[in-house]
């Protein structure tokens, strides 16, 4: 008799490169890794936490670069041999730090179908997660958000987009980009001077010596508007903002 895991056990495994996104726990001795490979896309990957430490080398954790090997299944792939480039942000990571990442997470999630490859946004991927390691979390994530926004296909037209505010959720105000205002919706101006800025955000080239004039209250809008936009494109809410500890002057 032949045993049920034994076709599975033939089956070639692949070799992907990815980063990272989340980690969740799948009963008590498996895991569900979310991890944006430069062959696939966004996809699943089962971790069996009883194998890890045979299977691999480095600690897994969000952020964290990783090679492996992995066997395609219906819903899912199965992890066997990886390594793992962890991230020292993830390891010493404040409250705050922790749900940015996690917001910059779920805008991937959200934004990018499955499966679907993207070269520049895996790069974008990459640059965040060492990027959090040495900079300012809170700004790195506003940057490379509305970078995603462009690589994902939903740039708005910073010259001549109309900006409604139509309520707040969690002290949060809550906005609507476009040229018909949502019922019950008030059209706001958006100063010349953030403007400029958004541009700047846009175009931001990492790893060059580009200073960003930023102010406060412009970034802070900048900041709403993101999250606003990326529930906008992908008719879901951003679990993580909810956690955020609002200190709105808006």
């Amino acid at each position: 008799m032949r045993r049920r895991n034994s076709s599975f056990a033939q089956r070639p495994s692949k070799r992907y490169d990815g980063v990272i996104l989340q980690i969740r726990k799948a009963g008590a001795l498996q895991q569900i890794m979310t991890v944006f490979t430069k062959q696939e896309g966004c996809i699943r990957v089962l971790v069996q936490k009883r194998r890890q430490s045979s299977q691999g080398f480095g600690l897994l954790m969000a952020w964290g670069e990783i090679t492996f090997d992995a066997v395609e299944q219906q819903e899912f792939f199965t992890l066997r041999e990886y390594e793992c480039r962890s991230n020292s942000a993830m390891t010493s990571l404040t409250w705050e730090g922790y749900v940015y990442s996690q917001i910059f997470a779920e805008m991937v999630m959200y934004l990018m179908p499955v499966h679907q490859t993207d070269w520049e946004v895996y790069r974008l991927l990459q640059i965040y997660g060492r990027a959090i390691e040495i900079k300012d979390i809170r700004i790195v994530t506003i940057i490379a958000g509305w970078q995603l926004i462009v690589y994902s296909g939903f740039e708005p037209d910073v010259d001549s987009v109309c900006l409604f505010r139509y309520g707040m959720r969690g002290g949060i105000p809550l906005y609507y980009l476009g040229d018909e205002p949502q019922e019950a919706a008030r059209k706001e101006s958006i100063p010349l001077p953030v403007r400029r800025l958004w541009k700047q955000i846009l175009t931001y080239r990492w790893g060059q010596e580009e200073t960003l004039h930023m102010n406060v209250r412009g970034l802070q809008l900048l900041e709403y508007l993101l999250y606003s936009y990326v529930e906008q494109c992908s008719d879901k809410p951003l679990k993580g903002v909810s956690l955020l500890e609002i200190k709105n002057d808006l």
